[in-house]
């Protein structure tokens, strides 16, 4: 007889449910349950756009700004598909990226050490240094991601729920002071990320293409997880489906496609939102008994897709870590080895943007014509830290008729379809332990509020 439990999934951004069926001390099925429901959407209609500039970065606080660039971005397309150029200096769209990425760098400084390894501690590993409130790592891991979250502040105003971003560029004139300011920070960071995350110059780091490489000359926290993470045997498991979406470049490290046997083009209109396990179809409740989430299941191609850094990974055709998927028949502990991988990645990319703001070009170039006159449909995405963010906008009468947000957690633990489940439920068949069970589904870096948006 099969053995049902249901437990809610702690440490994680908002809150989620794991309902998982046992047999013969496996698990034969998993559900992944966002429970709570917010409304955004249905929030937004009715608005005029400009009020999406304020609204939208609400919905998450640790991601919202790349709320923000992907309205700023499908308000722009807005403009674009009513054939208006819309004009933005290279200064703007350096200080976006600046910030965009900044968010991301704090969120997977935090994850990977508030949330991933002091999972091991659970599984009895002596991890003081790693020890929640207590430990020295933990401390300082907090200070550091708190460092770089000024920069979004020195550029933004403010962080979370920055609204400085808008069709045209920013609401944001850096001084000279202010730029020396946020590479001092960058510098600071790129010296922790050496010295504790990595354990070697970071130009050394870059030019490891193989696991046994790096575990060789790494003397760094990365190393002491993966470490931990092979004496419990995680290295045969967390494997989803082998496929990987990205929906927009930001820097040198990380290029749109869609990898599946190989890399494709990312067609925006080749994704759809499946809602025949959704608590929400066709926008309104539905509580049948097959179904058991408020979030929905996006695929591309009718196939569920997994995003995120592993996926950014994949996709931009890094050597390391292809090798590492043929190296690891399970995902876990590339998924994670990605996350802090970006980490290193992005500091370089802002410490270069930061250093080619040109201060005399404008911040600001006003669109020639007024929002509310437009119509129409239009996309606007980006990638956050958790992975791939679409927004969908449609304008009537100077209006929001419809606004759609497909998240990033959305792609990966939302519900199943007919055919698939989702590449976490997937990821976890087969597992003998809820304790492990539960950290692979925190390496997709879980965000239920954005999920449940």
């Amino acid at each position: 007889m099969n053995k049902i439990k249901k437990t809610v999934l702690n440490r994680v951004e908002g809150e989620i449910e794991l309902k998982l069926i046992w047999e013969d001390g496996k698990i034969k099925d998993a559900f992944v349950i966002a429970p709570n429901f917010r409304g955004f959407e249905f929030i937004l209609e009715g608005k005029p756009p400009l009020d999406t500039l304020v609204i939208t970065p609400r919905v998450c606080g640790i991601c919202g700004h790349a709320h923000l660039i992907a309205t700023t971005n499908v308000l722009e397309a807005l403009y674009k598909e009513n054939g208006y150029n819309i004009e933005v200096s290279e200064k703007a769209k350096l200080i976006r990226n600046i910030t965009l990425s900044c968010e991301i760098i704090q969120n997977h400084i935090r994850w990977f050490y508030l949330f991933v390894l002091p999972d091991f501690i659970r599984l009895g590993e002596n991890l003081d240094e790693f020890r929640p409130i207590k430990g020295l790592k933990w401390r300082k891991a907090i200070d550091f991601s708190s460092k770089i979250v000024k920069v979004i502040a020195i550029f933004g105003g403010q962080w979370p729920h920055t609204s400085y971003s808008l069709p045209g560029g920013v609401v944001s004139d850096p001084t000279q002071t202010d730029i020396m300011e946020a590479v001092s920070i960058v510098n600071s960071l790129i010296e922790y990320f050496e010295e504790d995350i990595i354990g070697m110059e970071l130009d050394d780091y870059l030019a490891i293409d193989n696991f046994y490489d790096f575990m060789e000359k790494s003397n760094g926290d990365l190393k002491l997880f993966i470490e931990k993470a092979l004496k419990h045997n995680f290295s045969k498991i967390g494997k989803a489906y082998s496929r990987f979406l990205t929906v927009c470049d930001l820097n040198p490290f990380i290029s749109s496609g869609v990898t599946r046997r190989k890399k494709c083009k990312f067609d925006i209109n080749k994704v759809k939102e499946v809602e025949a396990f959704s608590f929400l179809e066709n926008g309104k409740p539905n509580f049948s008994n097959d179904r058991y989430s408020w979030a929905k299941a996006p695929r591309y191609e009718e196939k569920p897709y997994e995003t995120g850094p592993l996926a950014r990974r994949i996709n931009n055709e890094d050597t390391l870590f292809k090798n590492l998927l043929k190296e690891f028949k399970g995902y876990y502990i590339p998924r994670i080895w990605a996350r802090v991988d970006e980490i290193g990645k992005l500091l370089i990319a802002v410490k270069k943007y930061l250093l080619e703001i040109n201060l005399k070009e404008p911040s600001y170039i006003k669109p020639k014509v007024d929002i509310r006159k437009l119509e129409g449909v239009a996309f606007g995405s980006c990638e956050a830290a958790r992975g791939s963010l679409i927004h969908k906008l449609e304008v009537k009468d100077g209006k929001i008729k419809n606004y759609e947000i497909i998240t990033p957690t959305t792609w990966n633990l939302g519900t199943r379809c007919k055919r698939y489940l989702s590449p976490g439920e997937k990821s976890i068949i087969g597992v003998d332990s809820q304790i492990k069970a539960e950290m692979i589904i925190r390496s997709f870096d879980v965000c239920s509020v954005c999920t449940s948006h």
